[in-house]
């Protein structure tokens, strides 16, 4: 069973929240899915989007785990590009998990090579990849739990 005091981030677009809402055992720091949600309107790099940055950079960094599920779309996300490569830095990296939605899915290109497990989307099989990189998310190596 996955620890109540884990927090994650989780990376999803908006048509998949309730996905997101769907990993109820762990403590999500971006746990305002509307205000998530809204940053979807607003361009990456205009000047609007630096509030918005600066919110989730925080909610990032309070996180251990950064979650993303992974779509056919997913990599062409500017805003979970971004989301990725913050979670990717600063001196408490979070670990890295992957779920796999669709067969064909499209992973995005800042989970490669970064220390990614990559997971269907079962419980089993994302509390494993969550207790996983809690404590191998200085690794560059990514993996894939494989279904049974």
């Amino acid at each position: 069973m996955a620890d109540e005091r884990t927090k994650i981030f989780v990376c999803f677009e908006s048509h998949y929240q309730k996905c997101a809402e769907r990993l109820d055992a762990w403590s999500h720091t971006n746990h305002d899915k509307a205000f998530y949600n809204r940053r979807e309107k607003v361009p990456i790099e205009s000047e609007a989007a630096e509030s918005i940055k600066k919110i989730l950079r925080e909610q990032i960094h309070e996180a251990e785990v950064t979650v993303c599920f992974i779509s056919q779309t997913t990599s062409l996300d500017d805003w979970i590009a971004w989301e990725l490569e913050t979670s990717k830095t600063g001196p408490d990296r979070n670990g890295l998990v992957g779920i796999i939605l669709h067969e064909h899915a499209t992973c995005p290109p800042a989970l490669v090579e970064s220390g990614t497990m990559f997971v269907s989307f079962k419980k089993d099989a994302v509390e494993l990849a969550i207790e996983w990189a809690l404590t191998e998310h200085d690794t560059s190596e990514d993996f894939t739990l494989q279904d049974d």
